[in-house]
């Protein structure tokens, strides 16, 4: 039903894996349908000399789950002070969404902890009132998440979720990576609408035309 309603999605990760944590399920169910899926990171986090080869990573996580490399799109913002590059991050997102034109954004909520995924999900919802506006789950920092919209998934969505995670070879040590985690945040999503996965979102803003 949700790819009759949108046919160009953007997700957007202050950094990467944030998408793949939140929506790489659905990334993966939707992906072989007919919508045109994007994908935006805002930093790279490269300044950490763990994750040099990161965006390797994330390329490498979104061939398994189906993205096309021409709709990727990757910013150099440095992490952990996307609050003192709002206004140039501002302009970055208007760039991508007028070259995309994208029916829904999915992305971090304004009440995240994070510091990074704050600004990002305040920024997109002031900025894009035209559009819908869907926020995801950070299973680390997502502390007040209130889910109000579902997408359920199927093992093999799951599977190509955590087949994805695990190629970021950089962030295995990360707790939120172990696929029982994974497994385990789908399945109790999944039970809250009694199915037998599902990823949870919060539905800021949803325009139908």
């Amino acid at each position: 039903m949700l790819n009759k309603i949108f046919k160009n999605w953007l997700f957007v990760g202050p950094h990467p894996d944030d998408v793949e944590l939140g929506c790489g399920g659905s990334i993966a169910k939707y992906s072989k349908s007919n919508v045109n899926i994007y994908y935006l990171i805002i930093s790279p986090a490269i300044e950490d000399p763990r994750n040099k080869n990161i965006l390797q990573e994330m390329e490498n996580a979104a061939e398994i789950l189906g993205l096309k490399r021409e709709n990727i799109f990757v910013l150099k913002y440095p992490r952990r002070v996307l609050h003192d590059f709002r206004a140039d991050i501002r302009q970055d997102l208007i760039r991508v969404v007028k070259e995309v034109e994208p029916d829904v954004i999915f992305t971090t909520t304004p009440d995240d902890l994070h510091q990074d995924h704050s600004v990002i999900g305040e920024e997109i919802l002031r900025l894009f009132r035209e559009r819908s506006v869907i926020g995801y789950e950070v299973i680390r920092s997502s502390i007040n998440f209130t889910a109000n919209f579902y997408i359920e998934l199927t093992e093999e969505h799951i599977d190509r979720k955590i087949r994805a995670l695990m190629e970021y070879k950089s962030q295995l040590d990360r707790y939120y990576f172990n696929p029982e985690v994974i497994r385990s945040l789908a399945k109790m999503r999944g039970a809250q609408v009694k199915a037998p996965y599902a990823e949870a979102f919060k539905a800021m803003r949803l325009v139908v035309r």
